[in-house]
């Protein structure tokens, strides 16, 4: 089957697009804080979606001040998210699946682009099932510039062999919304767990609430998307 759609390459981002990570994240944050003597909350997460994590940890100094131990906090929630992806595993967004086998029926090319550390993404696509269903996979540490840089989109489509007009991202956070326009690129905003801000409403070619709606509205208008 030829694909009639406008884009012929379509990059997804990872957390809270084909995996279900970010609410457990939060309650993994909140607990090694408070380990720690820190009140983390839902708030303080939303800022570091998409965001490098040396950016993330300017983020959170700024928030609860330079005594606040970075480092023994993010290790420690590392070792908790490891633990409990092994114990319970990781849900994939829902429709997530779906909408890459239809995207591959129509001969679209796909890469993930996350700014997770690679080595943790390919991590949690093994345990969920995603290995080796994408052909590119990038991470945070391939590139220099985090989003909202556009680096790891440009590079996306520099390995596909894609034009940046011709490719379509798949986000859910002000960050890469931000770092897919940036490179040029349509950006479709998939809901999850960040709060739909005005620059997101703004920025946004397209805003959906699920996965399902989107691969609906692709299979009622491949052929004229705008």
């Amino acid at each position: 089957m030829d694909s009639q759609l406008d884009f012929t390459t379509c990059i997804f981002d990872f957390d809270g697009i084909l995996v279900e990570s970010e609410n457990l994240l939060v309650m993994i944050w909140e607990k090694a804080a408070r380990e720690y003597g820190f009140n983390f909350t839902e708030a303080d997460f939303y800022p570091g979606l998409g965001r490098s994590i040396d950016d993330y940890r300017k983020i959170l100094l700024a928030r609860f001040g330079e005594e606040f131990p970075f480092d023994a906090v993010y290790a420690r929630v590392q070792i908790y998210f490891k633990s409990r992806i092994q114990c319970e595993g990781l849900p994939l967004v829902e429709g997530a699946t779906e909408l890459r086998q239809y995207l591959e029926e129509m001969h679209i090319k796909m890469a993930v682009a996350s700014s997770t550390y690679r080595d943790e993404v390919l991590y949690r696509m093994q345990k969920t099932g995603l290995s080796g269903l994408f052909p590119v996979v990038l991470g945070g540490d391939d590139i220099q510039n985090a989003k909202p840089a556009p680096d790891i989109f440009l590079r996306a489509a520099e390995l596909l062999e894609s034009k940046p007009q011709d490719c379509l991202v798949l986000e859910d956070s002000e960050n890469g919304i931000l770092a897919a326009k940036n490179a040029g690129m349509r950006v479709f905003l998939v809901k999850n767990l960040s709060p739909v801000t005005a620059i997101m409403q703004e920025k946004a070619d397209a805003i959906f609430s699920s996965h399902h709606e989107l691969l609906q509205y692709l299979q009622m208008n491949g052929a004229a998307l705008s």
